[in-house]
């Protein structure tokens, strides 16, 4: 349910009218969430997020002749005391952007019978294929294979706490939970309509570097096919970044590098109420500091008011570190109404798979909550 504020205003040069509409819709969750972890000062007892990310979104959009429109969209995402806690800093840069205005993906589009063009930060075509069709609906949260404490990638990403949208690489380590592709300022994307279920997506962000003057940015090209016809959703991504010979000071970036990480996820729906999930993947860097692959498997099934979600995933390093990871989620949904939920989590993550355990390589989280969507 989409609260919409239509007003129609009039074209000087025809006299004909332009619809303008401007939709503000969101999503809260809140749900106590323990973890438990082989590194005891990280152990946590919290209320917040855990089945999604809360966020209040305005879209506006206008028609015009021809088929084509343009439209702006923004999200703000946030937490309690805007992502701080009672050991924060309230003024670090990690809190600010974290609870920062439209600090999430925000672009303008323009929508035509050609496709649609993207400019700014839109989320990126990865994170829909490794949330969207490789998985059950976990989002980025507690049982997802793309949360904050596990990721089927390592080398570099844009999905760092406190710091989304900008280039970080994740050094590989027993407790390293890898990185995400989740969106990146300065970007231009491209989707075509569908060719007999089959889309096109692109992106591209400018790669600037300018002698280490606070203008260098990391490049990134992104391209995705999709085909989704009947019980089929089937996606191919691929996403590049690319550090040219002066690192930005952020996220311990290093010069004249690169990383690319691709997917192939897909979803098959057997019988309603019941869908299968499944993906593969892998990563390397020109360094050659990061190599390995990835798989991850997911059924949803539903019945009546409840929706049962579990997934497994798994990372084989294949670089000199050679330290594998792997997690399993489990959900449960009781849909209170078509926009209400209370919902169940857990996960039991394993960094360090490969080898004796460490402090902080072994964590299980669990969350009880209630999220609403509008």
């Amino acid at each position: 349910m989409k609260k919409t504020l239509v007003a129609l205003a009039a074209l000087a040069a025809t006299g004909a009218f332009a619809q303008s509409s401007v939709t503000i819709d969101g999503y809260f969750d809140r749900g106590y969430t323990v973890t438990n972890n082989t590194d005891n000062t990280k152990d946590s007892k919290l209320i917040g997020s855990s089945a999604g990310t809360t966020t209040i979104g305005v879209k506006v959009r206008e028609t015009l002749k021809g088929g084509l429109s343009i439209g702006a969209s923004f999200n703000t995402d946030f937490a309690d005391a805007s992502g701080a806690n009672q050991d924060s800093t309230p003024t670090t840069a990690s809190s600010i952007q974290t609870g920062g205005f439209a600090n999430s993906q925000s672009f303008i589009d323009v929508t035509g019978g050609f496709g649609v063009v993207r400019l700014g930060m839109p989320n990126n075509f990865t994170l829909t294929n490794v949330t969207g069709v490789a998985s059950p609906a976990f989002s980025t949260g507690v049982g997802s294979a793309y949360s904050s404490a596990f990721s089927i990638a390592n080398g570099i990403g844009t999905g760092t706490v406190g710091s989304v949208g900008f280039a970080t690489q994740v050094a590989n380590g027993a407790t390293g939970a890898g990185v995400r592709a989740i969106r990146i300022a300065n970007t231009v994307q491209y989707s075509s309509p569908s060719f007999s279920g089959l889309t096109v997506h692109v992106g591209y962000t400018q790669k600037n570097s300018n002698g280490g003057t606070g203008t260098d940015t990391v490049g990134v090209t992104e391209g995705a096919l999709r085909y989704t016809a009947g019980p089929v959703d089937a996606m191919l991504s691929t996403i590049k970044y690319t550090v040219g010979s002066t690192a930005p000071l952020n996220g311990s970036l290093t010069a004249n590098s690169d990383t690319t990480q691709n997917l192939l996820g897909a979803a098959f729906t057997v019988m309603p109420g019941l869908k299968l999930h499944a993906g593969v993947g892998s990563y390397s860097s020109s360094t050659n500091v990061f190599k390995g692959s990835s798989q991850q498997f997911g059924v949803t099934y539903t019945t009546g008011a409840f929706d049962l979600m579990a997934q497994m995933a798994s990372v084989d390093d294949k670089s000199t570190s050679d330290i594998d990871r792997k997690m399993t989620g489990i959900g449960i949904n009781y849909n209170l109404s078509k926009t209400a939920r209370a919902y169940v989590r857990y996960d039991n993550i394993n960094l360090n798979d490969n080898a004796a355990a460490t402090t902080g390589s072994k964590l299980n989280r669990y969350a009880i909550g209630v999220s609403k969507s509008f």
